[in-house]
């Protein structure tokens, strides 16, 4: 008897209609114009009782690398803040416009491992905020005595994506109507030897992020069709 992978099958349907929406129309036009938003100002340089951390100096990219973020992205925040306890988080916001099968390719769990890293405990998760549920990614980086826990999600288009038949489907919804969906890294990270406590302060600096940011702009970071 032959055993069929359903999900797989879907998949492979989905990529048919989308190749064959892709002869009577092509997408013309991206979601947004990033002159519409700055993310520098969108993410503010300070929340409840964290600030952005005066005593680190960002880390310029190798050349290479840096190449392929600016393919991949057209705006990137990266921040260190720390709070009164003196526990320190990392945040990443990286916008792209156009993104259709570039998120991908830059799957953070490759990114690390790219660089070196010992990838382990890759879970998929869902944070709380409000009403909404988010779709996270979560993973625990070592190089040496380095243990760098890892808190991310992608968004495309207007909801937050987790794997390969939602970004087909965002794809395919967009392209019906001509238009080419954006997309976004979220990523928040801190340097811990205990992953449980580090998520867990992870999530509590996510939570105060978006509340400390203009409710207008939350949606930005979460897709509007969060559920």
């Amino acid at each position: 008897m032959k055993y069929f992978d359903w999900k797989s099958l879907l998949v492979g349907a989905v990529m048919v209609l989308a190749a064959g929406t892709a002869l009577g129309l092509k997408p013309t036009r991206a979601q947004h114009d990033t002159a519409d938003f700055d993310f520098e100002k969108i993410i503010p340089v300070s929340f409840s009782d964290w600030i952005i951390d005066p005593s680190i100096v960002p880390i310029v990219p190798a050349p290479d690398v840096q190449a392929n973020l600016a393919r991949l992205y057209r705006q990137i925040v990266s921040r260190t803040y720390v709070n009164p306890r003196g526990e320190r988080v990392m945040l990443v916001v990286a916008y792209g416009g156009e993104q259709s099968d570039a998120l991908k390719a830059h799957r953070q769990e490759v990114c690390y491992a790219a660089q070196g890293f010992e990838i382990r405990n890759v879970l998929n998760e869902n944070l709380r905020f409000r009403e909404k549920t988010i779709p996270v990614t979560r993973v625990v980086a070592v190089r040496g005595p380095r243990s760098e826990p890892v808190t991310y999600w992608f968004t495309m288009g207007d909801r937050v994506v987790l794997g390969r038949l939602e970004r087909l489907a965002v794809q395919l919804r967009f392209g019906l109507s001509g238009r080419i969906p954006d997309g976004m890294l979220v990523r928040v990270s801190s340097i811990s030897s205990n992953p449980a406590q580090a998520f867990s302060g992870q999530q509590e600096f996510i939570g105060a992020l978006l509340v400390g940011m203009r409710q207008g702009d939350v949606h930005r970071l979460l897709g509007s069709r969060s559920s």
